[in-house]
């Protein structure tokens, strides 16, 4: 697997992740602060996706 698929791979990884957090099949919800980090935190890793897109 290419470097940048694989970092590509890693990236969705970590997106299904905190929609996860985020969703009904939590028995937990997150708090209000905790929402507003993990979409930030997923911000950051949308744009850092979108650049090793770009280097492909």
């Amino acid at each position: 697997m290419s470097e940048s698929k694989k970092v590509l791979v890693e990236k969705l990884e970590e997106l299904r992740k905190g929609l996860y957090l985020m969703s009904e099949e939590r028995e937990r919800a997150l708090s209000n602060h905790e929402t507003v980090e993990l979409v930030e935190r997923m911000r950051g890793v949308v744009a850092e996706a979108l650049a090793e897109a770009n280097k492909v």
